[in-house]
Parts: structure tokens; sequence; C-alpha cells
């Protein structure tokens, strides 16, 4: 099994160079080699990846670890700055599309609970794509990148909090008991890590930063900490590892450590 994984993810390595290389000639963005490796690769043309499930693991972590890299260049101030735009605009697009979304699915003759669902793919983006793009070109201190960010991140919230609530709705769980636990939990989660973030976290990367490499190793615990107890809690693992970011901005050594978690990953996000 170990070796089969290995001549797989070697095989996938090889061939998204390959396709990169093309890519590059034809000046577009490495991610959309990556893309297309997948579809090569994928069960309708190739059908060679057998180990799916450890594949899929590896690509959870590419994309934890790039949104924990994007939450680095988002610091508390950044948040304020553009915190309003995000959400206004972020809530008015969701509304007009999740209306859509619902209207159409109802016309198509879906159910009501079906059209939910359609309502809510119709109202997201790819949030994967875009911060690797803006992460590429180094636009993610620019404005327009930080309220895409933003708008990105009000989308995820709101999505996966409708999917919990339809979900249940579904299953007959009492919502407003649900209602009360997701969002206590949720607030009581983002204000210890606040909190934390300001008096715990500088001091701790201070102590692990006599090492690069123990700053490194303490970047990635945080972070795939973090993501996993959001995911542990009913969130998901792509808000958690952002949100583990943004809690790590604040300190002094988050240029280093974006750059030191950069060739990790872009290693994992391949896989994705």
């Amino acid at each position: 099994m170990a070796v089969n994984l290995f001549i797989e993810l070697s095989i996938i390595i090889v061939i998204a160079v390959l396709v990169s290389v093309l890519m590059r000639l034809l000046r577009q963005p490495l991610i959309i080699g990556y893309i297309f490796t997948g579809v090569l690769l994928s069960p309708y043309f190739l059908n060679f990846i057998k180990s799916t499930d450890s594949i899929f693991v590896f690509s959870q972590i590419g994309v934890a670890l790039l949104l924990f890299i994007v939450g680095l260049s988002l610091s508390p101030n950044v948040i304020k700055e553009v915190g309003k735009v995000s959400l206004i605009t972020g809530l008015g697009q969701i509304i007009f599309t999740s209306f859509v979304g619902f209207i159409f699915g109802i016309l198509l003759g879906f159910s009501t609970i079906a059209s939910l669902y359609i309502a809510i793919a119709m109202t997201l983006s790819s949030t994967i794509i875009i911060m690797k793009l803006l992460s590429d070109k180094n636009d993610l201190g620019k404005l327009y990148a930080k309220i895409s960010v933003g708008f990105l991140f009000v989308q995820d919230i709101v999505a996966i909090l409708l999917l919990i609530f339809i979900s249940s709705f579904s299953e007959g769980v009492n919502l407003a008991e649900l209602a009360l636990k997701t969002f206590f939990g949720g607030i009581l989660t983002v204000v210890f890590l606040i909190i934390f973030s300001k008096k715990v976290l500088p001091k701790l990367s201070s102590f692990f930063a006599k090492s690069l490499e123990f700053l490194f190793l303490f970047a990635i615990g945080w972070g795939l900490g973090i993501a996993t107890f959001f995911d542990f809690i009913g969130f998901s693992l792509e808000v958690g590892a952002l949100v583990a970011g943004i809690a790590l901005a604040a300190t002094p050594y988050n240029y280093e450590i974006s750059s030191k978690m950069r060739p990790l990953r872009d290693f994992f996000i391949i896989l994705f």
C-alpha cells in the first residue's frame, strides 16, 4: 500500500510538472496546470489514482496550509480596514444569488431542501483557487485582495452555517438548540483566540523563534491544531486554518513563518 501510494504521488508530481510547463509557456497560472493534472488522472480519463483516501488527506493539508498562510497576512488592523466592506458585499451577494438559486431549483421541480442546497452552491466562489492566485501574484497586501479575502471568508462562514441548519432541519433536529450551540461555541472560541493571540502568542512565538526550525514546527502545530478544533466544534478545517493564521498575524514573526511554509503549502496544494 505504502509503495503504491509513493508511486502514485511520484507520477502525480511528474505529470503536474509537465502540464505546468505547458501552462508556463501559455503564460497561465500554475494552478490551472494542477487542475488539468487532476482531471487527466481522474476516473473520467486515465483513472490512475487508486489511493483516493490518502490523496484526499494530503489535499486537505494543502488547503489548510494555504488558508493559514493567507490568515498570516490578515492582521486585526487589516480586518478592521476592510471588514465592513467585505461583510456588506459578501452578505449582499449571498442574499441575491441564493434567492435566484432557490427559485431556479423550485422551477426545475426540485424539493425545498434540494433547492436550498442549490441556492447555497450558487453563492460560493472557489476560495482555494482565488486565494492561490492572489498569493502567487504577491497581491495579498493590496486593498482589492484584502476585500476579496474578507468577501470569501464571509461566504464560507455563511455557507457552513446554512449547511448545518439545512442538514439538521432535514433530520428533524431542534434548530433553536443547534443555533445557540453553534453561535455560542463560535463566539467563545473566537473570543478565546483573540485574548490568547494578544496575551500569550507573542511570548510563545518569541520562545519558539530562538530556532527557525522550532518556529516552523510550532506554526504547523498551531495551524493544523486550530483547524482540527474548528472541525470538531462543527465548523470547517478551512475556516479554522484561516482563523489560526489571523491569530498568529499579530506576532512579530508572521513573515518568517509564511516564507518557511510556502514550499510545504505548494507541494500539498498540487494534490488538491
